[in-house]
């Protein structure tokens, strides 16, 4: 059953004739601080007790006298878990989550190594220019390369707009290819 079912079909009488509290009209002394005068109200769903000023329906009742928590007295009061078709469900939402995160990781991780990359390829150039000769082929490619290197930088980490990957990973393996060669 659920909470609903269970408030349609149990009355905030029938909750209190559970403890052994009998209430006459609509009220009764109330059980949870414990008093001689009748001061809690009862009404069909729910309580009001206008000494202690406590109040709620059915399975706040239960929790005040037991002291538990809304599962433990929707259990004492008749309900029941569905679980099978929850556990598809959450199977589901939990693999959803689990791609995403992956994706998430993948993607910081490939922005770590385009950052790394790029900053690399800068490097790279400056050096290249610093220890070759003027005019060279290494020192014109470098040359060349270097301040469309650092305005990709300045655009994709100052300013934070997109850029062209692609492009930026072919300058950067060009820069480490002639770097390397003799």
């Amino acid at each position: 059953m659920t909470a609903e079912e269970i408030k349609q079909n149990t009355s905030m009488k029938d909750v209190l004739a559970m403890y052994g509290i009998s209430v006459k009209g609509n009220v009764c002394c109330c059980p949870i601080h414990h008093e001689r005068h009748p001061s809690m109200q009862v009404f069909a769903d729910g309580y009001k007790c206008h000494a202690c000023q406590s109040h709620g329906d059915i399975f706040s009742f239960v929790m005040a006298m037991d002291g538990c928590s809304f599962p433990e007295a929707f259990v004492k009061l008749g309900g029941t878990y569905q679980k099978s078709p929850n556990k598809a469900k959450n199977r589901l939402i939990r693999a959803k989550f689990e791609r995403k995160k992956a994706e998430r990781i993948r993607n910081d991780n490939f922005e770590a190594d385009f950052r790394k990359m790029l900053d690399d390829a800068i490097f790279k150039c400056k050096v290249i220019i610093f220890y070759h000769q003027p005019f060279c082929d290494k020192w014109c490619e470098a040359q060349n390369a270097l301040p469309w290197l650092e305005y990709v930088w300045d655009l994709k980490y100052l300013e934070g707009e997109e850029i062209n990957k692609a492009d930026v990973i072919r300058v950067c393996k060009r820069i480490e290819r002639i770097r390397h060669t003799v």
